[in-house]
C-alpha cells in the first residue's frame, strides 16, 4: 500500500494501444474498425440498372451489374447496357408517311413491315369515325414499334382532314380573339375526339404571324401580331395535350409574311433578323416555354438566316436558331418533302438526307408512299459514306421515340 502523498510509478502511454490490441480477438478488431469515425462505411450491394419502363432494378444477388466502360459509352457512343435496333430500323423510324387505303391492306401493311416511324392521315384515308378507328388499330397491331399516327387538323375548315368526324372549331383567326381558357376548351374537345380515333399527334397549332394582307397562311394564323399568336397558340397546344394528343407547332421560323405557296415553289423571306425576332419568332418562343413537344420546319428561304438552303434543310435554322438560341429540345419534323419548294431543285431522297443531316429528326413524305424505300436507302448510304453520322441518327431516333412516348431506349442517350 502506498503511503499518502507518495508518487505512483508512471506507466508509459505508448505501450497501452499495442497491449489492448494484442488482447482483442480478430473479430473484435474488425468491429472496432467498423465503428471508428475515420473508417469508411461498408459498400452497399451493387444493383443493375432500372428495369423496363422504370421498373425495379436487378439485385446483385442474382445479376452483377457490368463495370462501366472507361469512356462511359459503348459502340458508336451508346451508353453502357444500351442496345439500339439495327441501323436500318432506326432510319425507317425517322420517316412519317402518307399511305393508301381506308382499311389495313397489303400496301399500307407493307409500310408498317418496313418499320416506318409513323403514318399521316389524309382525306383519302377517312370515311367515318369507326372506320378510322379500325384502320389505325389494325395498322398498330402489326407494328413492332408503335406508330405515330398524325394528322393536319387545324382550327377551322381550310386544313381539317377529319372534318365531320371530330368537333368543328372556329378558324384560328376567330379563336385568337377569344380568351385563352375558351381556346383551350375547344382544343381539348378536339384532342379527345382525335385520341379516341387512335390519333397521337396533330400538326397544329400554326404559330405563324400573318402580314396585314396577302399572306398565304391567312386565317390559319391566330393573328397578325405576335402576342395574340403566341397566347392563342399556347392555349391550343395545352388543350390538345389535355385531350391526349401531342402538338407540333408550325411553320418555323415563320411563314406568315410570305405570299408564295410552298406547295408550288420556294417562298423567299427577306425580313431582317430584327424583324424576325420581333414578329416571327416570339410565338414559337412562347410555345417552347410552355412545353411544345414538336416543331415543323417550313419550306421557305429566309435569306438573313441561310441564303442557300430552305429552312427545312438548313443547319443554321434547325441547329443554331431553334436548338441553340431558342433552346428547343423536342422533335423537329419537316413539312412534306414532295412540295414544289423542295422537289423543283432536288430529289426527295436527297432532300431527306439533307434534312436529317441538318438537324431534323423526322422527314414527312405525305403525298405518295412509293419513294419511302428510296428515302431509307439513301439515308443508309449516307451513313456508310460518312455524310450522315451514326450519332446524328441515334439522336434523331431517340427524339422520335420519346415524342411517341416510347422510353425503352432512354438509357441510350
Amino acid at each position: 500500500m502506498l503511503r499518502t502523498g507518495a508518487r505512483s510509478p508512471r506507466f508509459p502511454r505508448w505501450l497501452i494501444a499495442p497491449i489492448v490490441l494484442a488482447l482483442l480477438s480478430p473479430l473484435a478488431i474488425q468491429r472496432l474498425a467498423a465503428t471508428s469515425p475515420s473508417s469508411p462505411p461498408p459498400a452497399p450491394p451493387r444493383t443493375g440498372g432500372p428495369g423496363p419502363a422504370g421498373g425495379p432494378g436487378t439485385s446483385a444477388a442474382t445479376t452483377a451489374a457490368p463495370a462501366p466502360a472507361a469512356t462511359g459509352t459503348t459502340g458508336h457512343g451508346q451508353a453502357p447496357g444500351c442496345t439500339l435496333p439495327p441501323l436500318r430500323t432506326q432510319l425507317a423510324q425517322l420517316v412519317i408517311v402518307g399511305f393508301p387505303g381506308t382499311r389495313p391492306n397489303a400496301e399500307n401493311l407493307e409500310l408498317v413491315r418496313r418499320g416506318v416511324g409513323g403514318l399521316i392521315l389524309f382525306k383519302r384515308n377517312v370515311v367515318s369515325g369507326p372506320q378510322v378507328r379500325a384502320l389505325v388499330k389494325g395498322l398498330q397491331a402489326r407494328a413492332s414499334i408503335p406508330l405515330e399516327i398524325a394528322v393536319d387538323q387545324e382550327p377551322g375548315t381550310r386544313v381539317a382532314r377529319l372534318a365531320g368526324i371530330v368537333p368543328q372549331t372556329p378558324s384560328a383567326r376567330a379563336l385568337g380573339r377569344m380568351p385563352p381558357g375558351r381556346i383551350e376548351r375547344y382544343a381539348e374537345r378536339l384532342g379527345r375526339a382525335m385520341a379516341g380515333l387512335g390519333v397521337t399527334a396533330d400538326f397544329a397549332p400554326v404559330l405563324d404571324v400573318t402580314a396585314a394582307s396577302g399572306s398565304v397562311i391567312g386565317d390559319r394564323s391566330f393573328g397578325s401580331d405576335p402576342v395574340t399568336a403566341g397566347r392563342a397558340g399556347v392555349a391550343f397546344l395545352r388543350g390538345l395535350r389535355a385531350g391526349g394528343v401531342t402538338a407540333v407547332g408550325k411553320h418555323f421560323p415563320g411563314h406568315g409574311e410570305s405570299t408564295t405557296d410552298s406547295h408550288l415553289q420556294l417562298p423567299v423571306v427577306g425580313s431582317s433578323m430584327a424583324d424576325l425576332r420581333a414578329r416571327a419568332l416570339p410565338p414559337f418562343q412562347e410555345a417552347i416555354r410552355a412545353g411544345l413537344p414538336g416543331v415543323m420546319l417550313g419550306h421557305l428561304l429566309v435569306t438573313e438566316l441561310d441564303p442557300r438552303r430552305p429552312a427545312s434543310l438548313s443547319p443554321v435554322v434547325a441547329g443554331r436558331l431553334l436548338r441553340q438560341e431558342l433552346g428547343f429540345h423536342g422533335l423537329v419534323v419537316t413539312d412534306a418533302l414532295e412540295m414544289g419548294a423542295i422537289v423543283r431543285s432536288r430529289s426527295l431522297p436527297e432532300a431527306a438526307e439533307l434534312a436529317v443531316a441538318a438537324g431534323s429528326d423526322q422527314v414527312l413524305v405525305g403525298a405518295d408512299h412509293q419513294p419511302v424505300t428510296a428515302v431509307i436507302d439513301r439515308l443508309e448510304r449516307a451513313v456508310a459514306a460518312g455524310r450522315l453520322s451514326r450519332p446524328r441518327v441515334r439522336q434523331a431516333f431517340l427524339r422520335v421515340e420519346r415524342f411517341k412516348g416510347q422510353h425503352r431506349w432512354d438509357r441510350c442517350g
